[in-house]
């Protein structure tokens, strides 16, 4: 039945991730679609936090949209712009749906999940805060399965930062950018340096360069993804269509079992979909832990835009894809090139330059919240205490994957990720459940 590590990693995760969007379907019910009632609430939350209205943030917090950034940066990352094209790949066109249904089922469980990390911080004498699934979890199931999140979540960012890490040494070392080839050794090195350098200037620096990054390379990928959609209006209600009939149209598996569109689709677009907005497994709820703010139901409204961005671009990408049709390209290998390959028709060498450039942005930024949010689950298990220990193993880790190519090494990650996503939703179910349901309006 299984080939490889690797098959038996993504059908574990696979099955993770199906509980995992039954589990946001609850929440999305039992909170009475509060992803669709706050929306007004979320545009006004947000411009009030850019307009900064009366806030100050302390030495050791941010403000809640610098928070969102930082969260941010984790979920736009190179899987939000490959794993759509990938998914389609493998799965079909229909695919994509499955992201928008994870963007749109998922936001329900950030909402409750970031709900609950600011009720449940804690804050030390010394005005640092501790925050993040492992505090709430603590209070809703046990000390044991806070302990096993956090130490699940340390292995998980360091390891997603590491992976990032290889995917940027890849892009500078790529023959697309011939004549400005840069090598792994180089690469790495410079990256690790970097990630130690913000790392070190604490949530400051880090939610200050996001809110900086984020915008950028949203608008320059979001900016040209557009324009090669626009320039083809006419297709437009062809590709929609090729989403919707895909879904229907019988698909042989890999067994040579024809099975219907919709779970070929599902089961793609569900598993790349909440790998890239990391819907319900409370890594997003870490940053806003640290939000300057004591109201978690505005914290928790305002964070469901991280999801929603991430379906957003997500689904663009693969629309572009879909309009050149590189998803079906043998000359292309899959991943990163396929969408390089979707730009360079468009922009000709410029759109191999919007790819590296925002490649770029992307990963570094994931790289720099995956390693603040490792921080966090490493302070929860020390005390709060050598937090300048775990800046230099991860930066150390960080030029670990620049240079290596370890493929079983990530699916034991998978695996990983499915053993804290998990019990992390059944508390947010269980918690809704009970009598100590997350604050929402009336």
């Amino acid at each position: 039945m299984f080939s490889s590590f690797s098959d038996i990693a993504d059908y574990v995760l696979f099955i993770s991730c199906v509980l995992i969007l039954l589990g946001c379907s609850y929440l999305t019910v039992k909170l009475g679609f509060v992803q669709l009632r706050f929306l007004p609430d979320l545009a006004r939350q947000f411009m009030a936090s850019i307009k900064g209205r009366g806030q100050q943030a302390g030495q050791n917090s941010i403000l809640p949209h610098k928070a969102l950034f930082t969260a941010m940066s984790t979920t736009l990352g190179i899987s939000t712009i490959v794993a759509p094209v990938i998914a389609i790949h493998l799965g079909g066109p229909g695919a994509l749906l499955g992201f928008l249904l994870t963007s749109f089922l998922g936001s329900a469980a950030t909402f409750c999940e970031v709900n609950l990390c600011i009720k449940y911080r804690q804050k030390f004498a010394n005005g640092q805060i501790s925050g993040g699934p492992m505090q709430y979890l603590k209070a809703i199931f046990s000390p044991a399965v806070a302990k096993w999140y956090a130490i699940s979540c340390l292995v998980l960012m360091t390891a997603w930062s590491g992976a990032q890490a290889n995917q940027i040494a890849a892009i500078l070392d790529s023959p697309l950018l011939e004549g400005y080839r840069t090598g792994t050794l180089i690469s790495g090195g410079i990256i690790a340096v970097l990630t130690l350098v913000m790392l070190c200037g604490g949530i400051k620096r880090i939610g200050s360069l996001s809110t900086a990054l984020v915008p950028v390379m949203f608008l320059i990928y979001i900016g040209s993804s557009l324009y090669i959609l626009l320039s083809n209006v006419d297709k437009l209600g062809t590709i929609f269509a090729q989403i919707f009939s895909s879904c229907f149209a019988p698909q042989p598996m890999a067994s040579g079992v024809l099975v219907g569109g919709i779970v070929s689709s599902l089961r793609w677009g569900t598993f790349k979909g909440i790998q890239a907005c990391e819907a319900g497994i409370g890594t997003q709820a870490i940053p806003h832990s640290m939000a300057e703010t004591s109201d978690p139901l505005a914290q928790g409204t305002l964070a469901m835009l991280s999801t929603y961005t991430a379906g957003f671009v997500a689904f663009l990408s693969g629309c572009v894809s879909l309009l050149t049709n590189t998803w079906q390209d043998p000359s292309l290998p899959l991943g990163i090139s396929m969408v390089a390959r979707s730009f360079e028709l468009y922009f000709s060498s410029f759109g191999i330059l919007i790819i590296a450039i925002t490649t770029l942005l992307f990963a570094f930024g994931t790289i720099l919240g995956n390693c603040y949010n490792g921080s966090q689950a490493f302070a929860f298990l020390s005390d709060n205490k050598k937090l300048k220990v775990y800046y230099v193993a991860s930066s150390l880790m960080v030029f670990v994957g620049a240079i290596s190519d370890v493929k079983t090494f990530w699916s034991v990650i998978d695996i990983i990720l499915a053993g804290m996503a998990l019990p992390h939703m059944a508390a947010l179910v269980r918690y809704a459940s009970g009598k100590r349901q997350p604050v929402v309006q009336t």
